[in-house]
């Protein structure tokens, strides 16, 4: 399991950031929400991401990226709610979807007594990715050719793909917490209007730095995380990213200095050895050696002994 699946799992797993996803957002920017909170964190619990199923002596073994149990208020299971969380978009994603539902079903069936029902299972993903849409398949028929005359046959499996970065300013108007924080961030960064950054508090600061690391690859947000441990107070989105914006500018300033260094380095070395090739030609010219022998033997152009020659 990779550090970004990890990272990802730690600010997800938080059960108000998870029903976040639920509560406030859609499959489709297209669709206009409910404006309903279905789902309160303090129903939801943890549920093993780990699929295991046996079928005919064959093991299969998954992850999931993170699993919720949702109980109603007599501690009964009513549902089962995923999230894979992606920073690029797969091909294949409807398939793997329709596995790890299909390992979840088929594991209740088999630890379920004869006529129990078994528990529903409904699955989000997650996109992160700012610098391209999600550009594959969100439903099985689109990676088969389905004959016209067994279409209406066919058995359809849709997955709900939430682009966080495309998101309209309806929507993120809706989100409430970390989500929200993160929903902006993704946005800006794809606009690049890095400013005018909003106050909301973050709640996970260190989740969301690290999150931030992995999904951008900017070192910045590692050092800040690894400042936050040692923060004893929030921090809101506007303190945070304007200090980004800042020593993203420093940064810039610093290294146009530094490349100016670099150049005028390079410049003096090349200027030196240029003086020491006249200083060679002069001496050469006064003893009257041909001007293509001077050219060879300093590395000058014949323009330029030529030039030494009428000065």
């Amino acid at each position: 399991m990779g550090t970004k699946d990890l990272l990802e799992k730690q600010l997800f797993s938080k059960n108000d950031v998870f029903s976040s996803v639920w509560n406030e957002l859609d499959g489709s920017v297209e669709l206009p929400s409910t404006g309903k909170n279905w789902l309160d964190p303090d129903d939801l619990a943890e549920a093993s991401p780990e699929l295991v199923a046996g079928i005919k002596k064959n093991m299969l073994h998954r992850f999931r990226d993170v699993l919720k149990v949702c109980k109603d208020k007599f501690g009964l299971s009513v549902a089962l709610l995923g999230l894979e969380n992606q920073t690029e978009p797969e091909e294949d994603m409807a398939i793997r979807v329709m596995l790890y539902d299909a390992m979840g079903y088929f594991v209740q069936s088999q630890n379920s007594k004869s006529g129990t029902k078994i528990v529903p299972i409904f699955t989000r993903v997650l996109y992160f990715g700012y610098t391209k849409r999600w550009n594959t398949p969100r439903k099985l028929s689109d990676l088969c050719v389905v004959p016209p005359n067994l279409a209406s046959r066919f058995q359809e499996y849709k997955i709900e793909v939430i682009e966080l970065a495309w998101l309209t300013d309806e929507q993120i108007e809706r989100l409430t917490g970390d989500l929200k924080v993160l929903a902006i961030f993704l946005r800006k960064i794809r606009l690049k209007q890095i400013d005018d950054w909003p106050k909301l508090e973050i709640k996970y600061m260190s989740e969301i730095l690290q999150l931030l690391y992995e999904i951008t690859g900017q070192q910045w947000f590692e050092q800040q995380a690894s400042n936050s441990i040692n923060l004893q107070r929030r921090m809101n989105m506007c303190e945070l990213f304007e200090k980004y914006d800042s020593d993203l500018i420093e940064q810039g300033r610093k290294l146009g200095l530094d490349e100016g260094k670099k150049i005028g380095l390079d410049e003096g070395k090349k200027l030196g050895l240029d003086e020491k090739a006249s200083s060679i030609a002069r001496n050469l010219i006064a003893m009257s050696m041909p001007e293509d022998d001077i050219a060879k033997v300093t590395g000058l152009s014949l323009e330029e002994v030529q030039a030494l020659i009428a000065s």
